[in-house]
């Protein structure tokens, strides 16, 4: 595969995990981020200045991506808590209930 397929790729692959991101479809996300990668890594040094442009906003997706997934994260996480918590909760009221 030549520089600007690579490059093409990458970027509607960039697109595709916005809109799994913004879908909240994080195991989507990480699937495309995965098949990302690959292509990222194989971009040579050298590159056109069209092919820079997209390059650049594949950045800034990634550094914007990051953010809302330490947000995700983090809003997931407590939810996860709270829901444990809940569920300490019911059994706890189960054990009594049984006296």
């Amino acid at each position: 595969m030549e520089q600007h397929e690579i490059i093409q790729r990458a970027w509607a692959l960039t697109e595709a995990l916005e809109a799994a991101a913004s879908a909240q479809d994080w195991v989507k996300a990480a699937e495309l981020t995965q098949a990302r990668t690959a292509l990222v890594m194989a971009i040579e040094k050298e590159q056109s200045e069209e092919a820079l442009v997209v390059i650049r906003r594949i950045q800034a997706s990634i550094e914007s991506m990051m953010g809302r997934a330490e947000a995700a994260q983090a809003l997931l996480g407590t939810g996860y808590r709270r829901a444990m918590d809940q569920a300490q909760a019911a059994g706890r009221y189960q054990q009594a209930a049984r006296f």
